[in-house]
């Protein structure tokens, strides 16, 4: 179809306009009605709405992840189009879309943002489109042109503008270029009568509420409606009803005092326990006073420790020179502050002293396997004092966000809870909302030193899971596509019954064994490993469970499916974005083998937005899958932290996730005791700036330097000066010489081209040959997502600035290779033609010159031989560059000019970096000391 052309008005009006703010359209992003803009919000801006269009009606939710990174879902109900024809119930068709925009460049005096997005890239693809755009500010107004594919298509465009005298209005006017008549049954929902052209509307903005009507050409009115949350703040309700760390000054003892009555120990135990601090360990020596315990009321751990060490410093006696806390969970020691000054520390407490400078006195770090020296007090001997051993609270919202809970707790671990709960199940067949509220009580009793049993029973009150009456048709192990049926037959059951042993088997190295039954549906024994490096931002865990699967009635009964599952988890964290990549590998509850992604970005509010996907060999073709494509387990989760939504601080989290229900690929089971659930909270609290915050129930971050990593540079930007400057380094009389010298090199070995290649055609590859071949063609795929990976690492400058270096060589090198195949058209051995040059082709997949496997490669490690002096580097493109020959994909002489190409731009993608970095002094600030580095060679 002929692109249109845009309406004389809509030229007119975008000439001499002036710009305002960008806002939402019907479809989540940001945009101006139908059509989107290059704009991306404020980082953590989080919006939520509803939008009608007839026949199209939609909830959407979308998320600033990054600067320039928006990704947005949002579900679909289409008027007057059934969804299901076999279940009536449903009611009108439903379409779940998830779409993403990227910013390449942000915007600047006198050029456009710039920006390219995806719509609808995942599921069905109903509506999918891919597009371009510019965006600019024009004096007051904000002008946007782009262009898009497929059903979006051909030349759009928009423009806003605030209304004079409306301080929260503007007005929109865009050019759609959306093909209505190409959505799926847009005759059945009359929305193939609807045409490209002229939209025009209002929108209004107020705080967090935000609001837009408009007209499209064919007279159809739209209406949007959502809030903007920016998760970036801190909390949202002020702390009113927080209990203070201290009602009254003690009287502090000398040091003979403290240690000929225990009563100043005692008292110090009693203070503690009075701020909900369980399994306390105290001892004191030699002017240290060490203190072990576990709060499980207090969000931040930070935080946690500096009011325990506010108490601890009231009550400890004089000539006391520091103080350590060590903080537990599960009976785990897990994070040791240290306050290696105790003056410091007072002061800190009473207004005279910065954090900036108590930093420098304070030590964190794992905690140490070793228990406490004799402790001279603990939380086991205050049921033998004057206060009750258990106590009981009716909690209606203040500390977990539940509507009301009955609580017992121990002066320990153990607690009994009873609080209703609501599950919900989102867009099955048989009905778009299924729900089940259910009471649930739970024990979690200490039956020794990390010794816990874990009891959870449910019965249901209100539901309709039990109309769900189809039976799942996998063809794999029915492992969690049951699960209705588990919900009809046990309106009552015993969800949990398990007891878990833990370890700490040595500093950064924990342990867990659970025998009993996990979930709902499995019970089985297994264990877990974790290691946790000392200071490194990665975390490595190791799960093994054998496990069986219970019967649908709730009891103890099982089937006959029994199953070993063994999972390998990589977590790798970004502190200063709040990123946390997993890797998960190995055998899930259906038998089926495979690897799980899941990325996840914490805000600075606490709230953690993140997804998942998997891909196994279980080949689950119940529908969307199918035979030739497999569905792949995937979905999105959401984790607000309570304390930001209640007036008093609590640990509680409320978790969320949005996935199929009944799908058995990729699945794990629910073990009890996750060692990362454990201690993960406690990593990112200490890896977050200096690892104090809160630490006096203060907001008082202060500046810090900001890592020099791939997320501080500008890849896109940076990609693009370096090539342009590389192209004129090259047109240069020395890059011209250097030009003519490769060139001789790649035509004398194009003189051992075919005697090379005979000796591959002689013989078959062996085994062994094939996996040195497969390995090389891995190489260079595998050294650009490590140097991706390693260009994030914020723990040594020196090595991310070579990963950046080495990341951006290799993207060079394959984009020039790549080049290099079109102009050439150089025919690969294989194709036993020649090795004529055949010219310009688009076809460069076909053609061998020169080997981008073999550039890539190369620029890859040439980066890191350089700045650390390594060249024997040079044998891993080296193992890449005899398979390509050995396969017979290029010849000699092309492996060559990829070698040459490859060490080109990784050369210059150094050098170019080094130079920048000259004049960007490298700051490392520790706890007791900050350290400068200056490269000026």
């Amino acid at each position: 179809m002929k692109t249109p052309n845009l309406p004389p008005l809509l030229l007119a009006f975008l000439i001499g306009t002036l710009f305002a703010h960008a806002d939402s359209t019907v479809n989540g992003q940001r945009g101006f009605i139908q059509m989107p803009d290059a704009r991306i919000g404020k980082e953590g801006s989080w919006r939520t709405g509803f939008a009608l269009q007839s026949p199209y009606r939609a909830f959407w939710s979308s998320v600033a992840l990054m600067p320039w990174l928006e990704t947005s879902a949002r579900f679909t109900r289409i008027s007057g189009v059934e969804g299901f024809p076999d279940s009536p119930q449903y009611g009108d068709y439903g379409d779940k879309a998830f779409a993403a925009k990227l910013q390449i460049f942000s915007e600047g005096p006198w050029q456009p943002a710039l920006a390219v997005g995806i719509d609808d890239f995942e599921g069905t693809g109903l509506f999918t489109s891919n597009y371009l755009v510019a965006s600019k500010q024009v004096g007051s107004a904000d002008v946007s042109v782009g262009y898009g594919r497929k059903r979006t298509k051909g030349l759009f465009a928009g423009l806003r503008h605030p209304i004079p005298s409306f301080a929260y209005l503007d007005a929109i006017v865009e050019y759609d270029a959306n093909r209505y008549e190409t959505d799926s049954r847009a005759r059945e929902s009359g929305a193939d009568k609807r045409n490209p052209g002229l939209n025009i509307g209002l929108a209004y903005q107020y705080g967090w509420l935000n609001g837009q009507v408009g007209r499209m050409r064919d007279g159809t009115m739209t209406a949007n409606a959502y809030v903007d949350i920016p998760l970036d703040r801190k909390e949202f309700i002020p702390k009113l009803n927080e209990p203070a760390a201290l009602e009254k000054l003690p009287v502090r003892p000398t040091e003979q005092a403290w240690l000929d009555d225990g009563q100043y120990q005692r008292n110090l135990l009693r203070a503690l326990q009075r701020q909900q601090y369980r399994d306390i360990h105290c001892s004191y020596r030699a002017a240290t006073l060490d203190i072990e315990l576990a709060n499980t009321r207090i969000a931040l751990p930070s935080r946690a420790a500096g009011r325990a060490a506010r108490i601890a410093l009231a009550h400890a006696p004089f000539g006391v020179r520091e103080i350590s806390i060590t903080l537990k969970q599960g009976g785990l020691p897990v994070t040791q502050y240290r306050f290696n000054d105790t003056d410091a520390l007072a002061r800190y407490f009473n207004g005279a002293l910065s954090r900036e400078d108590l930093a420098r006195s304070v030590t964190i770090k794992q905690a140490s396997a070793n228990e406490p020296d004799s402790p001279e007090t603990s939380a086991e001997q205050i049921a033998q004092w004057d206060e009750p051993n258990y106590s009981a609270d009716l909690e209606a919202g203040q500390s977990t966000g539940e509507v009301a809970a009955l609580s017992v707790r121990d002066r320990g671990l153990s607690q009994l809870r009873i609080a209703p709960k609501l599950g919900a199940y989102f867009n099955d067949p048989s009905g778009v909302l299924k729900y089940d509220l259910y009471l649930q009580a739970s024990l979690n009793a200490r039956l020794a030193q990390r010794t816990f049993l874990d009891l959870s029973a449910t019965a249901s009150v209100l539901e309709n899971v039990s109309s769900v009456t189809q039976d799942s048709n996998s063809a794999l192990p029915h492992v969690r596509s049951d699960v209705a049926q588990y919900k009809r037959d046990s309106k009552a059951a015993l969800e949990r019954a398990a007891i878990s042993q833990y370890f700490h088997l040595g500093q950064g190295w924990y342990g867990r064994t659970s025998a009993g039954l996990y979930e709902e549906m499995f019970g089985g024994i297994g264990g877990q490993v974790l290691y946790q490096p000392s200071r490194a931002p990665y975390t490595l865990d190791l799960t093994l469970d054998r496990v069986r699967q219970r019967d649908t009635g709730g009891g103890l009964k099982f089937r006959d499916y029994e199953t070993t599952t063994a999972i390998a988890s990589l977590h790798y964290r970004i502190p200063s974005q709040g990123l946390t990549t997993t890797l998960r590998a190995g055998r899930f509850l259906a038998g089926d083998e495979g690897v799980r992604a899941e990325v996840a970005k914490r805000f600075r509010s606490g709230v953690e937005m993140g997804a998942w996907y998997t891909v196994t060999n279980g080949n689950d073709i119940t529908s969307p899958g199918s035979p030739t494509s497999p569905y792949h387990d995937k979905g999105v989760f959401l984790s607000i932290p309570l304390n930001i939504l209640l007036t008093k601080d609590t640990a509680a989290v409320g978790r969320y996730s949005l996935a199929p229900w009944t799908r058995d690929v990729g699945q794990i089971v629910a073990y009890p005791g996750d060692l990362y659930g454990i201690v993960s909270r406690y990593l990112t609290n200490r890896e977050d700036r200096d690892g104090l915050v809160e630490l006096d129930d203060l907001d008082d971050d202060y500046r810090m330097p900001v890592p020099q990593t791939l997320f501080y540079r500008q890849p896109i930007h940076d990609q693009a000066k370096m090539l342009w400057s590389g192209l004129g380094d090259t047109a240069s009389r020395s890059g011209m010489s250097k030009l003519a010298y490769a060139g001789g090199a790649i035509w004398l070995a194009s003189r051992f081209d075919s005697r090379l290649d005979r000796r591959s055609v002689k013989s078959t590859p062996s085994k062994s040959t094939q996996k040195v071949i497969d390995a090389g063609d891995a190489l260079p795929w595998a050294g650009l997502a490590l140097s991706g990976a390693l260009a994030t690492y914020e723990g040594n400058n020196r090595l991310s600035r070579t990963a950046y270096s080495a990341f951006q060589a290799g993207i060079s090198a394959g984009v020039l290779a790549e080049a290099g195949k079109w102009a050439f058209g150089r025919t690969r051995p294989k194709a036993d033609a020649g090795d004529s040059l055949e010219g310009f082709d688009r076809r460069q997949s076909r053609h061998s010159l020169p080997s981008s496997h073999v550039a890539v490669a190369t620029a890859v490690v040439t980066p890191f031989a350089q700045e650390y002096a390594m060249p024997a580097l040079y044998a891993l493109p080296a193992i890449t560059q005899y398979g390509r020959m050995r396969s017979r994909e290029h010849w000699f002489s092309d492996v060559v000019a990829g070698s040459l190409l490859g060490i080109a731009a990784g050369q210059y993608s150094w050098d170019w970096n080094r130079k920048r970095s000259k004049l960007e002094p490298e700051v490392q600030i520790g706890t007791r000391s900050i350290n400068l580095r200056w490269d000026m060679q």
